[in-house]
């Protein structure tokens, strides 16, 4: 809609402190206008001149100021104390001229105004104040009464106070009368805001009579005695009794009759009636004049005329919803009539002369004409309002504002008409700037016609810049509904893929067999070879099934955990986290990520290791729309969660990494070639290939030397047997084949982990020579044997995993790498009772005896350790290390 503009804007001032609830109101006439804001200052300027007259500091931020011009005073309710009386034309303290202006004045404003204004700075005490009461939120001063409102508990609490005599010395008031209401539940929510957001709204009406308008002038509020008749009711007019009228934050537009003859007595406590409810905050109660003129535009008519009585009441929600209450006559008689409009809100503050509204939303100023103007009436109207002794305005069918192009208004003052017939109105920006604007006297479109060509061009200049204004504001907020739909369509998909990962976990936990895993991870131990040399990683394969991508708002996350307490002097510290931002992995698409199996010192972790693979997803990056690159926060990453950087980490799966795992396999043409000299030497028993493989020649155990000399020093071996039955659980064709075939089965079951065990498979052979990621060489023997001493009935058919090592450290975790698969094998197996051989327990009974012999000794040198018995450390650890070989090479068969 095109807007009309300004037709001057002077500025008076500026203030420092931003208005939180400001406002500004006339001072006796239009000579005077007093300002506040959301600090502690009330400024009086000249409005003529745009001196800066007087500034009254209050102990407390300002929230209201009502003028009573007929005792010249000022009331001011501050913050959290009460109301404070101060007089106009009365001498107070004053305080230092320059610091009192560089403390409510602009900085840039000080300088330039500073020496010319020179105001007086008064500062009220609490001696002034009458009202002591810090639950006010509004009041309304009307003769020697003051109406306060303030909130109680779920309800609201109306005060009426009697003012002390003007000449009398400052005391408090008398209270007369209280009256509780409560509050709407269901529409109200001034509870959750502070009082000072949406304070009530008073406001006083008077009936019309001749000797009230021409003494009170502008300052009292008349209302037409046949709508003040209809909604306050007679006995109201007769007595000419003001009505006391509270718009409040949860819509409600009350009305109290204040009956002075009965106001003091006891237990005629005054009625309070609900008139409307606005269903939103009430910010603006006021009278407009609706009715037709006969001598043209009644707004700008010369300001010697006698101004007409207004004839309708208009209330004005926070939202924009606009209430014109006037007298219809329906079926011969007057009813009143309630006409609901609607503008574009927030209204954050109006005022109305004659039959024109002035509101701001902040962003603009408008102004709206309320009476439809050149309307011709029907005969039955004419008659009506011939026989009334007026006409029944015409309300139009719709309100358009029209803008005046000002904009961060948020208190307006009730207009004034000049000498010109221009009206001036004065606003306060939210910036702090006090001004006072002058509007053309007249918008109509027969005076737009005759309109100046360089009038006609500043318009269209006006118009072309609030088009592009509208096309820019319009721009933006396709911009902002744009990233809205994008963010709400990846919260959708973000969310069926939570939904789908935590009802997998479900179906797991409830023991029942899940659907395939939507999003997994495989894990993988690799050696990469980077300038030369052989490094050992852990390779995450994110693999995406699930029907939505992953995008830039996940994370993959990956955490390593040494389960076994470091050995060595290589691991620093037990876990190491790592995040992977993933960019978009599209269904059915992977992601490969690889993470160091070494510490920050450079030495290799002690195996096992425990690798936990999760996904991060950033709630930031939803508000943001930037992808999540900081590191995982050190928050578990076994439970799902909100984290403290808010995020969720969803678990996908836990993978155990030994040093089976890590064994660099060496080619299938080696280890062909070392059994082909092997079967050159005329053996043909694998222990003697197992042997000959690593020494060349027919070596002895280990750990038989009795002297203990070579024990430290290695190599280290040992067996562990295994029945074949429990075998065939994890290889199926066991026993189908030769010797050869059945031994290199059983050794791609244990290294079915490791990559490279693809060498195997290429050329099977029963025994594996391999490397170690510090370095240490590892062999590997699988054959088939028959145990005689156990079974009862016959030989029972076993395999034996024989192993060697180079280095102590290194072959503990190879044997308890190959114990651990044992254990999930006989997890996985569960035979019955009538499948087990009948065992011989003379003979086990003999290995347990010898077991515990064993272990007495080696009990008995740790306890001659711990005391200092035990002199020569050396002696004492080949001993041990004796003792625990000939543990580990029992002859027990695990069935």
């Amino acid at each position: 809609m095109a807007g009309s503009g300004c037709k001057a804007v002077r500025y008076l001032d500026q203030i420092k402190a931003g208005p939180a609830r400001g406002g500004l109101q006339l001072l006796a006439a239009t000579d005077r206008l007093c300002v506040w804001s959301g600090s502690e200052f009330v400024s009086v300027y000249q409005r003529d001149s745009g001196l800066l007259e007087i500034v009254y500091r209050l102990p407390s931020s300002v929230w209201q100021v009502e003028v009573d011009r007929k005792s010249e005073r000022l009331f001011v309710l501050c913050a959290g104390s009460g109301i404070y009386s101060i007089p106009l034309n009365q001498k107070c303290s004053l305080v230092e001229e320059t610091g009192a202006q560089e403390s409510f004045l602009d900085d840039s404003q000080s300088e330039s105004h500073g020496r010319r204004r020179k105001p007086r700075v008064c500062v009220i005490g609490v001696e002034s104040c009458i009202i002591k009461d810090s639950a006010i939120c509004s009041f309304v001063v009307l003769d020697d009464i003051v109406v306060t409102v303030a909130s109680g508990d779920h309800k609201w609490k109306m005060f009426f106070l009697r003012l002390p005599p003007a000449s009398a010395e400052v005391q408090l008031c008398r209270r007369i009368e209280e009256i509780d209401f409560a509050l709407r539940p269901d529409l109200t929510r001034c509870e959750q805001s502070p009082p000072s957001h949406h304070p009530p709204v008073l406001c006083c009406i008077y009936p019309q009579t001749v000797k009230d308008t021409e003494a009170r002038g502008d300052d009292y509020l008349c209302l037409e005695t046949s709508l003040f008749s209809l909604l306050f009711s007679v006995d109201a007019n007769m007595l000419n009794s003001p009505i006391i009228l509270c718009g409040l934050p949860d819509g409600q537009v009350c009305f109290m009759p204040l009956k002075h003859a009965r106001a003091e007595a006891k237990g005629q406590a005054p009625r309070l009636t609900v008139l409307y409810h606005l269903e939103q905050p009430v910010v603006f109660v006021g009278l407009v004049t609706v009715k037709e003129r006969g001598s043209g535009d009644q707004e700008h008519q010369s300001s010697t005329d006698k101004p007409p009585v207004p004839d309708a009441i208009v209330v004005i929600g926070k939202g924009g919803k606009v209430v014109i209450i006037k007298a219809s006559l329906q079926m011969e008689m007057w009813l009143p009539n309630f006409t609901q409009y609607h503008l574009r809100g927030p209204v954050v503050s109006a005022c109305c002369r004659a039959g024109r509204l002035y509101y701001s939303t902040r962003w603009d100023l408008f102004s709206v004409e309320l009476v439809q103007r050149d309307t011709s009436f029907g005969a039955a109207g004419t008659a009506a309002g011939e026989r009334s002794g007026q006409s029944d305005g015409v309300l139009p069918s719709i309100l358009t504002p029209i803008s005046l192009n000002i904009c961060g208004v948020v208190a307006v003052s009730k207009p004034s008409l000049t000498t010109k017939g221009d009206v001036e109105l004065a606003a306060l920006t939210e910036k702090g700037k006090v001004m006072v604007c002058t509007l053309p006297h007249s918008s109509t479109a027969a005076h737009s016609m005759n309109l100046k060509a360089a009038s006609a061009g500043q318009r269209i200049k006006d118009l072309l810049s609030g088009i592009g204004n509208v096309s820019d504001r319009i721009s933006s907020l396709r911009g902002v509904m744009e990233r809205k739909d994008k963010a709400l369509k990846e919260l959708n998909q973000d969310f069926n893929i939570c939904c789908a990962l935590l009802s997998y976990q479900e179906s797991q936990e409830k023991g029942t067999v899940p659907s395939n895993q939507p999003i997994g991870c495989r894990v993988t131990a690799k050696w990469n070879c980077l300038l030369l040399r052989d490094s050992l990683v852990v390779s995450c394969v994110l693999e995406n099934l699930s029907d939505w991508p992953l995008e830039g708002r996940w994370s993959l996350c990956v955490k390593l955990v040494v389960q076994t307490p470091a050995l060595t002097e290589a691991s620093d510290s037990t876990a190491f986290t790592y995040s992977f931002p993933i960019s978009d992995l599209a269904p059915g698409k992977t992601m490969e990520v690889t993470v160091p199996l070494h510490s920050e010192s450079g030495s290799f972790i002690p195996l096992p290791v425990s690798v936990h693979c999760s996904l991060y997803y950033s709630l930031n990056s939803v508000l943001t729309g930037i992808a999540c690159e900081q590191p995982f926060p050190h928050s578990p990453l076994l439970s799902p969660g909100l984290s403290e950087t808010a995020g969720i980490c969803l678990f996908l799966n836990t993978h155990i990494i030994d040093l089976l795992d890590c064994l660099h396999i060496q080619g299938a043409t080696e280890m062909a070639s070392a059994l082909n000299s092997s079967r050159k030497a005329s053996t043909s028993d694998p222990l003697e290939i197992f042997l000959r493989s690593v020494t060349g020649e027919k070596l002895k155990g280990s750990f038989s030397t009795p002297g203990g000399g070579s024990a430290a020093k290695g190599p280290f071996s040992a067996s562990i047997k295994l029945s074949v039955d429990l075998v065939k659980v994890a290889v199926k064709d066991l026993g189908t084949g030769n010797a050869v075939e059945n031994g290199s089965d059983v050794l791609l079951w244990l290294l079915s982990g490791n990559p490279e065990v693809t060498a195997l498979r290429v050329k099977p052979v029963p025994i594996v020579h391999c490397t170690t990621p510090d370095g240490s060489n590892v062999t590997l023997l699988s054959k088939q044997v028959a145990v005689n001493d156990f079974s009862v009935d016959a030989a029972l058919s076993a395999v034996e995993i024989m192993m060697e090592c180079s280095s102590l450290t290194t072959f503990c975790f190879l044997h308890q790498a190959i114990a651990r698969r044992i254990q999930m094998l006989l997890e996985q197996s569960s035979p019955s009772g009538d499948s087990l051989p009948t065992l011989r327990v003379q003979c086990l009974r003999q290995l347990v005896h010898r077991a515990e012999a064993l272990l007495k000794e080696v009990q008995s040198l740790r306890d001659r350790l711990c005391i200092g018995a035990e002199m020569d450390l050396n002696n004492t650890a080949d001993k041990l290390l004796q003792l625990y070989g000939q543990l580990r090479s029992t002859d027990l068969v695990i069935v």
